[in-house]
């Protein structure tokens, strides 16, 4: 019989850094080649994190297909439509805040930096400060603390955007064009599970009786669609969720 191949992850790049030069100052004026690998010798360069990206285009220039430009915050911005996965920015980038993701992956954490607490918040707006709640929050326990940084393990993580949300510096990026957004349907015997595995109060009603989404608070976890016992919630939206049926 004939041997299947497994279908290989398509990979894109992906920046892991929010410091752009509104939320991560500079600590002096560069005036030097608009390249991150001299920039990166004098101090490590010129933003006030020492590891956050230093958004001076090497990234962009290396890319053989035009994919990643800077923007006006002075950070790249990878174009998924072109870029296809070669690794060359990640590895040239002498920051190490570019790295090959499945394009599939929606949630990830952007920010390298080891640093914590104060010494990480008092110069990036939204650097990662290692306060836990991230991983307290997951449900899927797919974030481990190393080097004062949540690490994610993909293998568990199903992109449901619950640390996204509850992330209190913005430290976390979703790539998601779209949340959906939940709908409790005539079938729902209010049993309350699903108030149970929310984490936004977007669910309200007494014991007994048809639950409603209070929809602003809902962020399309999906959570309350998957415990759903008799499958009376759906989901809305951009990212597609199944209908349970039956």
């Amino acid at each position: 019989m004939k041997k299947e191949t497994p279908t290989k992850e398509v990979m894109i790049a992906a920046l892991i850094c929010k410091g752009g030069k509104k939320e991560c100052p500079e600590k002096f004026i560069y005036d030097g080649p608009k390249d991150c690998r001299p920039a990166i010798i004098l101090h490590g360069g010129n933003k006030s994190c020492v590891f956050g990206c230093l958004g001076l285009g090497h990234c962009a220039a290396v890319c053989p297909l035009g994919a990643i430009k800077i923007a006006d915050n002075h950070l790249p911005v990878v174009d998924e439509k072109k870029c296809n996965g070669c690794g060359i920015c990640v590895k040239e980038c002498p920051k190490y805040t570019l790295v090959l993701i499945p394009r599939r992956k929606l949630v990830l954490l952007a920010c390298v930096s080891k640093d914590k607490d104060k010494d990480v918040t008092t110069v990036c707006r939204v650097g990662c400060n290692a306060c836990g709640i991230c991983m307290k929050v997951c449900p899927y326990d797919a974030l481990k603390m190393k080097d004062n940084l949540p690490v994610m393990d993909l293998t568990k993580c199903t992109d449901c955007g619950i640390c996204y949300a509850k992330c209190p510096i913005h430290s976390f990026i979703d790539r998601a064009k779209g949340r959906p957004y939940a709908i409790i349907t005539t079938a729902c015997n209010g049993c309350k599970e699903c108030v149970k595995v929310c984490q936004f109060q977007a669910i309200e009603g007494e014991a007994g009786k048809r639950h409603r989404v209070i929809t602003e608070n809902c962020i399309g976890c999906g959570e309350c669609f998957k415990v759903c016992p008799v499958h009376a919630i759906t989901m809305l939206g951009a990212l597609g969720h199944q209908i349970k049926t039956t």
